[in-house]
């Protein structure tokens, strides 16, 4: 599989200067970081959650684990939880199963962005398969996620 042609679109739409790594199968993001030889901490990973209300995507970095408790202070929504994979065929019908384009507005979910990943020279993006990367300018990652929540809602791995 290459990129999603949501992705492709998406950033083609708004004139992203990005460019296609490609890296051997992986599963995670953090494998995908040591396959593609990128930092951990630069690649974007998106988690889906879901409540009564709707589903929420969450950036951060593949280097980080997501803090709950910021989750719920940035939404007021104390009851979401984490999107089964299995439910993300459904969502994002042009993608691999797991691999989520951290790119939740071309997909029309609410997103919100941890701070931290704007601050990097260089991010990461799945593609929405499990062979390729997108990079580009943490200041293009930026813009592209502008009408996104940005805040802090990470905490390093342990």
């Amino acid at each position: 599989m290459t990129m999603a042609s949501t992705v492709s679109q998406y950033l083609n739409d708004r004139s992203a200067a990005y460019r296609v790594i490609p890296h051997p199968h992986s599963a995670t993001s953090r494998e995908t970081a040591h396959k593609a030889d990128v930092r951990e901490d630069r690649v974007a990973k998106a988690i889906l959650l879901r409540d009564e209300q709707g589903m929420v995507m969450v950036i951060i970095p593949a280097s980080a684990s997501l803090d709950m408790r910021a989750v719920y202070d940035e939404t007021g929504r104390n009851h979401l939880e984490m999107v089964p994979e299995s439910d993300f065929g459904n969502v994002f019908p042009d993608c691999e199963v797991g691999a989520l384009p951290p790119l939740g507005p071309a997909y029309g979910i609410p997103t919100l962005v941890d701070s931290s990943l704007g601050r990097s020279d260089t991010v990461y993006l799945e593609s929405g398969d499990h062979e390729s990367l997108v990079a580009m300018d943490g200041r293009e990652f930026d813009r592209l996620l502008s009408s996104c929540r940005h805040c802090d809602l990470s905490r390093d791995w342990y």
